[in-house]
């Protein structure tokens, strides 16, 4: 086999993966891109090392990395700032904002965040300290007048909410093995760990802050005062409650479109699980385009889960509305710092990083909530 001819073979399906991952959102899809990506680099460093001995020149690992919004040159240079330990900023959007960052260490192989943090709405403001956002709840309604009568008031009512500062915190550890990769995998390998740490936090928030001191106000809390309806109570899934849903949601005059069924995943199971009496099954569930009959849906573990006997009345089990009414402003960029004292003798590198954000519901009754009613 000619050697230069299969390197020129390996770089071109290279750059023909990265172009399809840039317009891919299939996460499986995505998946194998990264694993054939890693093969192929493997399988050039092999070549590269045999052209080497032929040659008897020194050989320079080449290691790519995608990164969406950097350069090669800016990626390498935060890596040597990580090494040298300097206290080092990252861009919100390289955080909160879904990326796919290309590495040669296998990584978990199924998904540790739920999708909820990549889709509600991010807000940039830097240097901040609150947020408030105004909402309509209602708007007047015109009258009929006589002739000389003074005109009908049709003022609309307000409500506002505010998001306060909340300090996110993320530390994990690295082994020193790292630190002999070159810069552009041992940065991505950091960022990685800061990166699912930071969101998995982020995502419980959404759901479930309390809206007390330094935490969000959740979707779930009862300190979203934009959320007003009550609750949907269900006892469990049937063929009616996906119905039972979306017809509570939203006002008298239109069945609201745009919304998203937000649930656990072993609540989806319940419902695949649905069948008439001749066996067919009650909803068609698209697992790929993630929808239940055409409406969205996204998992996420911080919701109970309505079919398990173990979840308790009254507690908060589906949340069913329009992404766009949570908003999460960002007040400060990412800053991660190192330090290799803590566990010296163990040759471990510590890391630590923090973020100021908050969250709130911004829409009125942007979201229906569902509890779970006693079955009794």
């Amino acid at each position: 086999m000619n050697l230069m001819v299969r390197k020129k073979e390996i770089e071109a399906r290279l750059v023909e993966i990265r172009n399809l991952a840039n317009e891919e959102k299939d996460i499986e899809k995505l998946s194998a891109y990264e694993k054939e990506c890693d093969s192929l680099q493997e399988e050039r460093m092999t070549i590269e090392k045999k052209l080497n001995i032929s040659t008897k020149t020194n050989y320079q690992p080449v290691v790519m990395v995608e990164k969406k919004g950097m350069t090669n040159e800016e990626l390498e240079e935060r890596g040597k700032a990580i090494k040298e330990g300097r206290t080092i900023t990252v861009a919100s959007d390289e955080i909160l904002l879904p990326e796919h960052v290309a590495g040669t260490i296998a990584d978990v192989p199924y998904k540790e965040v739920s999708t909820l943090v990549d889709k509600v709405h991010v807000v940039n403001l830097n240097g901040g300290e609150t947020y408030k956002k105004s909402f309509v709840k209602s708007h007047g309604e015109a009258g009929l007048t006589d002739e000389g009568s003074a005109y009908t008031e049709v003022e609309p009512e307000y409500g506002y909410c505010t998001v306060t500062k909340v300090k996110v915190t993320a530390y994990t550890e690295i082994t020193e093995e790292l630190e002999k990769l070159p810069a552009l995998p041992y940065q991505a390998e950091v960022l990685k760990n800061i990166n699912v740490s930071l969101r998995k936090k982020i995502s419980q928030q959404i759901l479930r802050g309390a809206g007390t001191s330094n935490t969000f106000t959740g979707i779930f809390s009862d300190k979203a005062n934009a959320l007003e309806d009550e609750p949907l109570k269900l006892s469990g899934i049937d063929e009616n409650t996906l119905d039972d849903i979306i017809f509570a949601y939203g006002g008298d005059e239109e069945v609201e479109g745009g919304a998203v069924l937000i649930l656990n995943k072993n609540d989806l199971r319940a419902f695949a699980k649905l069948r008439t009496k001749e066996g067919r099954k009650v909803h068609l569930i698209d697992y790929k385009e993630k929808t239940i009959d055409g409406i969205p849906y996204i998992i996420n573990s911080h919701c109970k889960a309505l079919s398990d006997t173990k979840t308790a009345d009254d507690e908060y089990v589906m949340a069913y509305g329009a992404l766009q009414n949570y908003e999460v402003p960002i007040f400060s960029p990412v800053e991660i710092g190192k330090s290799t004292d803590y566990k010296f003798k163990d040759g471990i590198t510590c890391y630590k990083a923090s973020v100021f954000t908050g969250g709130n519901v911004v829409g009125y009754n942007g979201f229906l909530r569902v509890k779970k009613a006693s079955a009794s």
